[in-house]
């Protein structure tokens, strides 16, 4: 069996992350963006990125490489790093055949690569991984739809189709009209941008709102599901809990 795409990816990262070029370029990057002074290597960043802490900060971080992106290969390479585990999960939800793994992972990869080389810094300074991701998905849908022939066998094949998805750009905007659509309340939208996309821990929500950890579970479960059939599709689970956008938040 040939190799899919994202394993050749991982494999290029590593020969990537020890390269003399990466190196060269962090340094420059570390003395123009501030927000990357803190990390002593690529490495330490992307450990960073990929683990527990504050969203804000993780916002600042992606934006300085994606403005350094938009001329420099190798910053939107070490995004798509970063972006890898997101990556991973919304191929798993998208593949209804083995046999289509390939193409998927193909398609899906161009189309993140496309929009962290293209990302709006300016206009969409927030929540910044999980709107490449929501972008990365809808190109990947659009891009398999016009690839069939007929366009009603790809819906029967497809978890949900691209015309379910809604038009609002970003994260905050879909969830905005999910919340005048009556799809989920207010108090929930935010529930699921602070646990899914901001870090914050759902036991530490839990306290400062003064209910039990198992209530507040229960009510952001229901409001992904209701969300989910909101955006069209099936609610998918992993291991017992719907995600967002490959986001699977902090306990």
């Amino acid at each position: 069996m040939s190799p899919l795409p994202v394993d050749i990816l991982d494999d290029d990262w590593r020969h990537e992350l020890v390269a003399p070029r990466l190196r060269k370029c962090f340094r420059a990057w570390r003395e123009a963006e501030p927000a990357l002074g803190a990390f002593r290597d690529p490495a330490a960043l992307l450990r960073f990125l990929r683990g527990p802490g504050s969203g804000v900060r993780k916002d600042e971080v992606l934006c300085a490489l994606l403005r350094r992106a938009r001329r420099e290969p190798v910053a939107g390479r070490v995004v798509l790093e970063a972006m890898l585990p997101g990556l991973k999960n919304l191929a798993g939800r998208l593949l209804t055949d083995v046999r289509d793994r390939e193409e998927l992972w193909s398609v899906l990869l161009a189309c993140a690569w496309e929009r962290i080389r293209t990302y709006p810094v300016e206009r969409r300074p927030r929540r910044v991984a999980a709107n490449v991701l929501l972008d990365s998905m809808r190109g990947t849908l659009a891009t398999l739809s016009s690839a069939r022939r007929d366009p009603a066998s790809m819906a029967g094949s497809l978890p949900y189709s691209v015309e379910a998805v809604p038009a609002p750009a970003g994260v905050d905007a879909l969830l905005d009209a999910a919340v005048r659509a009556g799809a989920v309340s207010r108090d929930e939208a935010e529930l699921i941008l602070a646990t899914r996309v901001d870090d914050v821990p759902l036991s530490v929500l839990a306290r400062s709102r003064g209910v039990s950890f198992d209530t507040l579970k229960h009510r952001r479960g229901r409001a992904e599901r209701r969300l989910q059939f909101f955006l069209g599709r099936p609610c998918p689970v992993e291991g017992g809990e719907t995600t967002f956008l490959g986001c699977s938040g902090r306990w």
